[in-house]
């Protein structure tokens, strides 16, 4: 007997148990190496091989209008704007993934300005020798990330695929920006947007478990009540049959 996928009354949608576990999976992973690079780096926090690599590949170019104007997908009223577009969206049709809108990606900025950035203490040296403010993770690209991810779910689902192309165009793009404009080294940008990727599926996921706990609990009472229904079926038959035979 199938499960339902929706509750009218609480206005959730039930998700898979096993697409609710890779979700869960993919977060925490991506968090685990955003922590482990994090922890690398308050040890070695000099520039490795990948972020000479990308400061090779993208020139310096601090002054760029254009490069200022695509990192202003991480700015805090594009997020704000984002996150609640999202969550209007979305609201109708699942609550779950609303409030994951409208949450997840703030929690991700704060995680990275208040909690990680602190902790790792690493700073970039800009043009001219000039050393900035903490740089791991990049909260330029942790806000881009976590928004765009946001838009994405919030879309309807058949719409998702489409939205997922120009989403992932838009974080590449931002983090080639930072990098340009020497804000972060690549590494710092790769950090942001494992967390606010990472953030937002694990908020996402813990939001939909008791929807998807609820759903399967249902789905065996419902297959415990069909096997009894047809169990009384079965005994109802027998004792039918057996009266004929008796009276035959």
């Amino acid at each position: 007997m199938a499960a339902p996928r929706t509750s009218a009354r609480h206005g959730r949608r039930a998700i898979r148990s096993g697409v609710l576990v890779a979700e869960l999976a993919a977060g925490v992973f991506l968090l685990g190496c955003a922590a482990l690079a994090g922890l690398l780096l308050v040890h070695r926090p000099w520039p490795n091989r990948l972020d000479v690599a990308g400061y090779a590949l993208l020139p310096a170019d601090p002054t760029s209008r254009l490069y200022n104007d695509i990192a202003l997908a991480g700015s805090l009223r594009v997020l704000v704007g984002g996150v609640v577009i999202a969550a209007l969206v979305s609201f109708w049709q699942d609550r779950a993934r609303a409030l994951t809108c409208l949450v997840a990606p703030a929690v991700a900025v704060f995680v990275t300005e208040w909690v990680a950035k602190p902790l790792v203490g690493r700073r970039v040296s800009v043009v001219g020798g000039v050393v900035g403010g903490n740089s791991y993770p990049s909260g330029t690209v942790t806000a881009a990330a976590a928004l765009a991810l946001a838009l994405v779910l919030a879309a309807p689902r058949l719409a998702r695929p489409i939205l997922a192309f120009p989403a992932v165009c838009v974080v590449g793009a931002v983090c080639a920006a930072v990098v340009a404009m020497r804000w972060h080294y690549p590494t710092d940008a790769l950090g942001g947007l494992c967390v606010g990727v990472g953030t937002v599926l694990v908020i996402d996921g813990v939001l939909h478990l008791p929807g998807a706990i609820r759903a399967r609990r249902e789905a065996s009472h419902g297959v415990v009540r069909e096997l009894e229904r047809r169990g009384a079926s079965n005994e109802l038959d027998t004792a039918a049959f057996a009266e004929v035979a008796a009276n035959g």
